[in-house]
């Protein structure tokens, strides 16, 4: 089977590339290729790619493949922030597009990251038949894809809906400003665990690797059994409060502290999310545990002798990279 694999050097997708070749799969890579590579090795070759917007891919480079995976937009609340009118023209119109073009394309499955970050606030679990409460640009441009995405199905277009969690651990194009992360790099190199908010905010978190798995487990699985569908992806039992991963990773790290920033204010976003209905209908388990995830980071960071001055580097913040490289005249919003 040949993937189409759209933001395959960012943070998620490096991983995914590795994990889909791991499983004997073709891959044809899509990417701006915007930032820093290098972060640990990779574990396999590089793939064939183009090196363009996915507002501009065309039918005709989707030809001969059968799955598309679409990683690439603006990957982060902040980061859709900068620029809304941006965000839902690559986020949303160009994702529609990019659908559109790979049915016409005679392209089978298209499977879509969406996010949890859709439920917004919720006091209580939530599930893939709850009320979405999206509260920034990208969440919105996540909810108005899945709704544009699932009309086109039919018998020869198997679109499927992939609420991730949020993101953690290592990857070949690293990211410090995801929850996870960043305490932990914080505490390595600070000797802080510093929360950026009062930490009462629920958040469902998974493995970066675990994530890859869900998006094979549904390019191997049967059609009717995803077509159409949602699914959250994670785990039930790995819904935490901010404050309590704070505690496992000052548990993890020696010598390190929880504190709170001076600027910490309460986040508005805050949900738990249920994940039954991709453990039932398609047998999917995550193989990592958040303590576990942290102690991986942590060692690696220490290998890595990393310090505050790279903590604090823009090359692992998407708005303060994405911010340069306008301010350098190296892309325009």
């Amino acid at each position: 089977m040949k993937v189409f694999l759209t933001g395959h050097k960012g943070y998620v997708g490096n991983v995914m590339t590795d994990s889909l070749l791991k499983e004997n799969f073709d891959v044809l890579g899509c990417d701006l290729e915007y930032y820093p590579q290098g972060f640990i090795k990779r574990n396999f070759k590089e793939v064939p790619s183009l090196k363009k917007d996915i507002r501009d891919v065309s039918g005709e480079d989707l030809k001969g493949c059968d799955a598309v995976i679409h990683l690439a937009g603006l990957s982060n609340d902040p980061l859709g922030e900068i620029n809304p009118r941006i965000t839902e023209e690559v986020n949303f119109r160009a994702t529609v597009n990019l659908a559109e073009n790979a049915k016409k394309a005679g392209v089978g499955r298209f499977i879509f990251s969406s996010s949890c970050s859709t439920y917004g606030v919720n006091s209580d679990f939530v599930d893939e038949y709850s009320n979405l409460e999206p509260l920034t640009a990208y969440a919105k441009s996540k909810v108005n894809s899945e709704k544009e995405l699932l009309k086109l199905k039919d018998d020869t277009f198997c679109p499927v809906m992939l609420r991730n969690a949020t993101v953690y651990g290592l990857s070949q194009s690293q990211r410090l400003d995801l929850v996870v992360n960043n305490l932990t790099c914080s505490a390595y190199t600070t000797g802080k665990v510093e929360l950026l908010s009062d930490g009462t905010s629920w958040r469902p978190l998974l493995h970066i690797e675990d994530m890859a798995s869900a998006f094979i487990k549904c390019l191997k699985a049967d059609e009717d059994k995803v077509s159409g569908e949602i699914f959250n992806v994670g785990s039930t039992d790995e819904n935490y409060k901010v404050k309590d991963i704070a505690e496992l990773v000052e548990e993890t790290v020696p010598e390190s502290k929880v504190t709170f920033s001076s600027k910490a204010s309460k986040d508005a976003r805050s949900y738990r999310v249920n994940f039954d209905k991709i453990k039932n209908n398609l047998h999917y388990k995550t193989k990592w545990k958040l303590k576990d995830g942290i102690k991986q980071f942590y060692d690696a960071i220490k290998d890595k002798e990393f310090t505050e001055k790279e903590f604090r580097d823009k090359n692992f913040y998407r708005v303060a990279y994405l911010k340069w490289l306008v301010q350098e005249n190296k892309i325009q919003l």
